[in-house]
């Protein structure tokens, strides 16, 4: 009895960060390792594939449909269950996902069998057991039209079992994250210590952080053919202790790997030596969330830093050449002076690469936003991606807006002196198509200007 664990091809609407970043679907590699005889896993990633769901429906004869999403993966989720439905009614639909266990009434639709909202990987085999009939349906898992209710769900279970990577061997060699080509993710922990306002990872463990046993980690990157390594942990730079533990471990075991991770500016900051030994060790980029260079604007997100450590991190990567990636949130009441602000300190500080995210209000955070406040309504979740204009700017158009973050990102992007290192750095097929999905979403946000132009009404 066949499974078929299917990511959703990003909808048309959202801003394309696929065109710049595309990783390997690991939460279906982690539910593919836990399908046991007799169901038979297959992975069909439709962010790759040209054909679409209900070819492999149709090939495949699944007895089981699972697919898992993001907030602006919700509409393509919802349908692909109901085309499952139209081909087969007898199929099982089940969806999951970090915004399915944060917001499960998002995706509460007849189409929907099950929606699996906590502890994924102990409720998964269990569901399939029910399936078959050999078990009743597990904690953590809602039919149709049944609420949530956080409190009377079962206690985070954060078992991971070493993901099967090799049902996505056809794509392995097409997943790529900015400048890393052929990567490989590797999950160290669970959820974040920390408690910024307008994050939404924090939510999905309830506030929990567990970390796994680093001889599994070892054991695990020792196994994975790609050298590129990409670290998905909300924050893999948390304990001193720890980073030190696992550079002991590279060291011992003789692994030789590139990595890429997500780490705080301010552990940065204060741990210069583990930064040299990790460059050495193979760290090449770090993700760092600067999210503002003010420090009024960084306490309104309850980040904990300052402007000042974000300048130290900064110094402290660009001394040992690690390459950082960095995000930046972009609040409603900017105006002109402040992304021109913004522009001169990212030149200043030497950042090379950096997303720019207009502040958004995601369900599940707790950030209230009123409706008449709001451009995008909350319906159109394929919009909801970071990279809209979600609420209503204060100070310029909409149209104007989007024409800040347009010059902003082509000042902070396509400076001559680094796209001419980046040539002498990169192969020329990597750069290519770096430049290309750069282009490309730089000339989404144009038509999402042109639009906002179209809809503005005529001074007087």
């Amino acid at each position: 009895m066949k499974v078929l664990l299917v990511r959703p091809r990003p909808d048309p609407a959202t801003i394309g960060l696929q065109h710049v970043m595309l990783v390997e679907p690991l939460e279906l590699c982690v539910l593919g390792a836990l399908t046991a005889p007799p169901w038979e896993p297959v992975v069909v990633d439709l962010a790759l594939e040209r054909r679409d769901l209900g070819y492999f429906l149709r090939r495949h004869r699944p007895a089981v449909l699972a697919i898992t999403g993001y907030l602006t993966n919700v509409p393509a989720m919802i349908a692909a269950c109901r085309e499952a439905k139209v081909i087969d009614p007898r199929v099982a639909t089940v969806v999951g996902g970090v915004h399915c266990e944060v917001c499960p009434a998002d995706l509460d639709d007849p189409a929907v069998d099950f929606r699996v909202v906590r502890n994924a990987t102990r409720a998964w085999p269990a569901l399939l057991d029910h399936l078959r009939g050999e078990a009743p349906l597990p904690a953590g898992v809602l039919r149709p039209g049944e609420p949530h209710d956080p409190a009377g769900s079962p206690p985070f279970d954060f078992f991971f079992p070493r993901p099967a990577r090799h049902l996505v061997e056809r794509y392995r060699d097409r997943y790529f994250y900015i400048f890393h080509d052929k990567v490989a993710l590797l999950k160290t922990a669970f959820g974040c210590p920390y408690r910024c306002s307008f994050c939404f990872c924090r939510r999905v463990t309830g506030g929990a952080y567990a970390e796994r046993p680093l001889a599994e980690v070892l054991d695990e990157l020792e196994s994975l053919p790609e050298r590129e390594i990409y670290i998905v942990d909300d924050d893999f730079l948390v304990s001193r202790e720890r980073v030190g533990a696992f550079l002991d471990g590279l060291l011992a075991r003789g692994i030789d790997k590139h990595f890429l991770l997500y780490g705080r500016a301010d552990f940065v900051a204060r741990n210069e030596d583990l930064m040299i030994r990790f460059r050495a060790l193979g760290l090449r980029t770090v993700i760092v969330g600067f999210e503002s260079f003010r420090d009024e604007e960084l306490a309104s997100y309850d980040k904990g830093g300052t402007a000042a450590l974000n300048e130290a991190a900064m110094a402290v990567l660009r001394k040992h050449r690690i390459d950082c990636f960095a995000t930046l949130i972009l609040p409603p009441r900017w105006g002109r002076e402040d992304f021109a602000a913004c522009g001169a300190w990212i030149q200043r500080m030497g950042i090379h690469y950096v997303n720019l995210q207009p502040l958004t209000p995601l369900p599940g955070t707790g950030a209230e936003v009123a409706d008449e406040d709001l451009l995008i309504p909350r319906a159109e979740l394929p919009r909801w991606d970071l990279a809209h204009l979600v609420v209503r700017p204060t100070k310029l158009s909409p149209a104007d807006y989007y024409g800040e973050i347009i010059r902003l990102y082509q000042r902070s992007l396509y400076r001559p002196a680094d796209l001419w290192a980046y040539a002498r750095r990169y192969p020329p097929g990597l750069l290519l198509r770096m430049v290309a999905g750069t282009w490309r979403v730089r000339s989404q946000y144009r038509r999402k200007r042109a639009a906002a132009l179209r809809d503005q009404p005529l001074s007087r």
